[in-house]
């Protein structure tokens, strides 16, 4: 495969675990060289702070409270670890959704 590149992307569900085949593939391609082009090129220490500031902000999360009824939050709690996090993904997609919003209100 010279010069081609393949990349595949799976999401998870909350609490779903990775299959033996995806934790084997991820590993490979950690073992993987990283290959720098015109169009990827390497990052300076400079261009890293600054993403990572950048991404910091965009992932910082402010605690809120939230009213649900016992059964949405029994519902939700049945997920399993990392329920508020999809929980706020779920709120964060419905705003590219403003269907939905006008449906609920």
């Amino acid at each position: 495969m010279n010069g081609e590149f393949i990349m595949v992307k799976e999401t998870l569900k909350a609490g779903q675990k990775p299959t033996k085949a995806q934790i084997l593939e991820i590993r490979a391609a950690g073992k993987k060289a990283v290959v720098y082009t015109s169009d990827a090129p390497q990052l300076t220490k400079k261009e890293l702070s600054e993403f990572k500031q950048i991404n910091a902000e965009n992932r910082k999360k402010i605690p809120c409270t939230l009213r649900l009824s016992k059964k949405s939050l029994e519902w939700w709690k049945s997920l399993g670890e990392g329920y508020t996090a999809a929980m706020a993904r779920m709120l964060e997609d419905a705003q590219n959704h403003p269907e939905i919003i006008r449906k609920i209100i």
